[in-house]
C-alpha cells in the first residue's frame, strides 16, 4: 500500500505547486520602496512631476522583471506604460500610450498585441499586469475593421516598429 502513495503525493505537490504559480499576482511596490523609486525615476522627465498611479504592478520573472504603471503625472496628462529590467540593469520604457496625439485604431491594435505578447513572455497573463488589456485590444482590431483609419489612440510609444 505505500508504494503507491508516493506516486499519488508528489504528483499532488506538483498540481498544488502549478496552482500556486498561476495564482500568484503582481505585486505593487511600497511607496518608498528602492524599487518603487527605481522605476519612478525612469518615468519622471521632468523633477517636478508627481505621480498619481491607478495602476503599478511589477512582475518578477527570474532574474528579470516587467512593470505597468498607469495613471496621471500631473503635467502631461494620463499615461500608459510598460517597462522592463534584466537582471540588476536599469529599467527602462519599452511601450507607452500617452493623452494627445491620434493614432489609428489599426495602429493601436497592433501596439496593444504586441505589448500582450511581451507580457506573455514574462509568464505572466496579459490582464493580470495590464488591466483591461484583452478587452481593449480587441476593441481596437474590431474598430479597425469597421474603419481603417478611424483615429481613436493617443501617442503611442515604442513597441512594433
Amino acid at each position: 500500500m505505500r508504494g503507491w502513495r508516493a506516486p499519488l503525493l508528489a504528483t499532488a505537490l506538483l498540481f498544488a505547486a502549478a496552482l500556486a504559480a498561476s495564482e500568484a499576482a503582481p505585486h505593487t511596490p511600497a511607496v518608498g520602496s528602492a524599487e518603487r523609486n527605481a522605476i519612478l525615476d525612469v518615468l519622471r522627465s521632468h523633477p517636478d512631476f508627481r505621480f498619481t498611479f491607478s495602476h503599478l504592478r511589477v512582475w518578477n520573472d527570474g532574474d528579470r522583471a516587467i512593470a505597468y504603471a498607469e495613471g496621471d503625472n500631473g503635467v502631461i496628462g494620463g499615461f500608459k506604460t510598460i517597462l522592463t529590467r534584466d537582471g540588476t540593469a536599469d529599467w527602462h520604457v519599452v511601450w507607452g500610450e500617452g493623452d494627445g496625439g491620434s493614432d489609428s485604431c489599426a495602429a493601436g491594435a497592433r501596439h496593444y498585441a504586441w505589448a500582450m505578447t511581451l507580457i506573455a513572455s514574462y509568464h505572466v497573463a496579459p490582464d493580470r499586469l495590464f488591466p483591461g488589456i484583452s478587452k481593449q485590444t480587441g476593441e481596437f482590431e474590431r474598430m479597425a475593421k469597421d474603419d481603417p483609419e478611424l483615429q481613436c489612440t493617443g501617442d503611442l510609444e515604442g513597441g512594433p516598429e
